[in-house]
């Protein structure tokens, strides 16, 4: 008995710690509960706000990733369009290994699921799929951008919370959390910046509307819920 606990042991401090299951779907409008879930990538709390900053925006303030490691692993084995993209390939036996040894995250999501004190949520696509994995709104893999821009809605105008904007040439992924009049709030992982690169720190930001022309922004159409209204 006590060499199966000491395994199971073993196994926990491995991955960092023993970690909660799915929570609950926080909403039953599908786009609500996209929303929401983004909400919680920030903080747990889950309403949008935060205690954390950078430049003035909203980052997250906790491990999310760790918060369900069931589901970062299920999403970073949905496809082979993006394995790279949760970030892991530190080590030789990872499908995206570089052979580097200062890869942006490591095998423990424990503690690679912080940047320093903020929360970090892997590569933009990753885990913008995770987002809506977790919500249960659409538990699907997100294809290539090239597959994406096939199925789009260019004009910004018709966006709605809980909509997918994607960029080809930027390239950058991003949830659409609320409409203003300058331009659309998003949340989403390695935009903003505490003075690096590939820091992939979650956060909640603006893009003005010049911002999202000039990057060639478009919504993405594929998801099961697109043509759903958004229900507060």
């Amino acid at each position: 008995m006590f060499g199966v606990m000491g395994m199971i042991l073993a196994i926990a401090i491995t991955f960092g710690s023993f970690v909660s299951e799915s929570e609950a779907r926080l909403s039953s409008n599908n786009r609500r509960a996209v929303v929401l879930e983004a909400f919680y990538a920030l903080r747990p709390s889950h309403d949008g706000s935060c205690d954390k900053t950078i430049a003035g925006n909203c980052v997250s303030n906790w491990n999310y990733l760790n918060n369900d490691w069931n589901a970062y692993n299920t999403v970073k084995s949905f496809s082979a369009y993006y394995p790279c993209f949760s970030s892991d390939w530190a080590y030789n036996y990872e499908i995206c290994y570089t052979g580097h040894s200062n890869a942006s995250f490591y095998i423990n999501i424990a503690t690679y699921g912080y940047y320093g004190t903020y929360g970090r949520g892997g590569q933009c696509k990753y885990f913008a799929n995770l987002i809506l994995y977790r919500s249960g709104s659409d538990q699907s893999s997100l294809p290539t951008y090239s597959v994406m821009a096939q199925n789009a809605e260019s004009d910004m105008s018709k966006t709605i919370p809980g909509d997918i904007l994607f960029s080809t040439s930027v390239p950058h992924t991003a949830i659409v959390v609320e409409i203003k009049s300058t331009g659309l709030d998003v949340i989403d992982a390695n935009y903003i910046t505490d003075s690096g690169s590939d820091q992939e720190i979650i956060a909640r930001h603006l893009l003005t509307w010049s911002q999202l022309s000039a990057g060639g922004y478009k919504i993405y159409k594929g998801i099961s819920y697109y043509y759903e209204p958004y229900v507060p």
